[in-house]
């Protein structure tokens, strides 16, 4: 199994990201497909844990201002007033603490939760090099997390069932014609399956 498939790396080399979780972003995609991707990436959070794979939570700091030549800054800014503490809030169904979980959260504006100070610190210290993704939205945060971290070097799945955006056929373009061409996209189900095939069962 060659360097370039998740299954080359171990629970210890695999990091779950779930990404942009606030209710607000969930609440502003149509019909239950939200809150069901939420439910898929609560369940993988849940797996992952027992797997011994690390949970990263990646935010959107909204006590933060978008940087200096941010396009758009004001519309940064009004998106960030408008979630609220209510609508910042991540999603309840990921709070709920059952491993080692850690929060990274960026600035408005960016995009990448790589932008996020000590993220891409953190899995280089712990020797991380395959990364699982879930989140909100499929065109913005997952995707640019997915491509940045592809440049940077890491193996990339992006969990198809616990993404979501307003525009589901956007949706469906970025996951089959753009992500799966840098990284991999699957089904939780099938990521799962697969990996534990190459952790041989455990």
């Amino acid at each position: 199994m060659g360097e370039a498939s998740p299954g080359h790396y171990g629970p210890t080399r695999t990091a779950l990201l779930l990404l942009d979780s606030h209710t607000m972003f969930v609440r502003r995609i149509p019909g239950a497909r939200g809150l069901e991707a939420v439910r898929v990436a609560a369940q993988m959070k849940t797996w992952a844990i027992s797997k011994g794979i690390k949970v990263i939570h990646a935010l959107i700091d909204i006590d933060a201002a978008p940087f200096e030549t941010c396009k758009d800054a004001a519309r940064f800014t009004a998106i960030v007033n408008a979630m609220g503490t209510e609508g910042s809030a991540e999603c309840p169904e990921l709070l709920d603490e059952i491993g080692d979980e850690i929060t990274f959260v960026r600035r408005p504006g960016y995009a990448s939760a790589l932008k996020s100070p000590g993220l891409e610190e953190f899995l280089q210290q712990n020797g991380i090099k395959s990364l699982i993704l879930c989140g909100f939205s499929t065109s913005g945060c997952v995707a640019r997390t997915a491509l940045a971290a592809c440049d940077a070097e890491y193996v990339v799945s992006t969990i198809s069932d616990a993404c979501a955006d307003p525009d589901e056929e956007l949706h469906r373009v970025m996951l089959g014609k753009v992500l799966n061409n840098r990284g991999y996209v699957a089904t939780a189900k099938e990521v799962q399956s697969g990996l534990e095939k190459a952790m041989g069962g455990d």
